[in-house]
C-alpha cells in the first residue's frame, strides 16, 4: 500500500514538472509593477529665493520693503504633504514662509506666512524626470518685525500657481525644482496692534528646490 502511494506521489510530481517545462508562465506568477505615484503620500521640503513683482510697499515708510531697496534676496522655505489620488495627480497642503529685509531700515523685516491647499499634476514621461503643474489657494498673513516688536495683520486670500520638474532617482525619493507665483490680497488687511492696514498686496515669484520622501 505504501509503495503504491509513493508511486502516485512521484507521478504527480513528474506531471507538475512536465507542465512547468511546457508552460513556464504557469510555474512563475508575474506581478505587475507597482504604480510609482498612485495612492502614495509625499512629504516635501523646499528652500529658495523670492523676486518681488510690481509695487511692494505701503504708505508707512519702510513697511513693505520697496522692490528697488532690497539689500538681500528674500528667502523662501516651505513644507508640504500631498497624496496622489490619481496616477499622476495629487492633493496637498502647503505652509510657505518668505522673509523680506528692508535696505533703508535694516532692522525691519516683512514675513509672509502662507497656508494653502494645492493640486499637483505630473506629466507622465518615459524618463525619470517629469514636468508638473500646480495650483493652490488659501490664506496669507503679513507680519512686520524689528528689534523691538512684531505686529501681525489679519489673514487674507492667497493664490499660487506655477510649474516645476520632479526627478525620481528611486521609488522613495523625489527631487524638485519649481517656480511659483504668489498673490495675496493683503492691501486692506487690518493690523490690530497699531490700528492700521498693510497698504500693499503681496505679489512675488518664488524659485526653489526641494526633496520629497514617498510612502509607502
Amino acid at each position: 500500500m505504501k509503495a503504491r502511494l509513493n508511486v502516485v506521489r512521484a507521478a504527480l510530481l513528474l506531471a507538475a514538472f512536465a507542465a512547468a517545462l511546457a508552460d513556464p508562465a504557469a510555474a512563475v506568477v508575474r506581478q505587475a509593477p507597482r504604480p510609482l505615484l498612485y495612492q502614495r503620500t509625499a512629504v516635501s521640503g523646499f528652500m529658495g529665493g523670492g523676486l518681488p513683482v510690481g509695487e511692494f510697499e505701503s504708505e508707512r515708510p519702510g513697511d513693505g520693503n520697496h522692490q528697488e531697496a532690497f539689500e538681500w534676496p528674500p528667502t523662501d522655505w516651505a513644507v508640504e504633504i500631498e497624496h496622489f489620488v490619481g496616477r499622476t495627480s495629487s492633493l496637498g497642503f502647503s505652509y510657505a514662509n518668505s522673509t523680506f529685509q528692508d535696505k533703508t531700515y535694516p532692522e525691519l523685516e516683512t514675513h509672509l506666512s502662507t497656508y494653502s491647499g494645492f493640486v499637483r499634476v505630473v506629466v507622465p514621461t518615459a524618463t525619470a524626470v517629469r514636468p508638473y503643474l500646480r495650483f493652490g489657494m488659501g490664506g496669507v498673513q503679513v507680519q512686520f518685525q524689528d528689534n523691538q516688536a512684531r505686529v501681525d495683520a489679519e489673514y487674507e486670500f492667497s493664490l499660487q500657481a506655477g510649474a516645476g520638474l520632479l526627478w525620481l532617482p528611486s521609488r522613495w525619493i523625489g527631487i524638485n525644482a519649481q517656480a511659483l507665483y504668489y498673490y495675496g490680497a493683503t492691501e486692506d488687511a487690518y493690523i490690530a496692534e497699531n490700528n492700521t492696514i498693510v497698504g500693499f498686496s503681496t505679489k512675488y515669484f518664488s524659485f526653489g528646490g526641494g526633496l520629497s520622501l514617498f510612502f509607502p
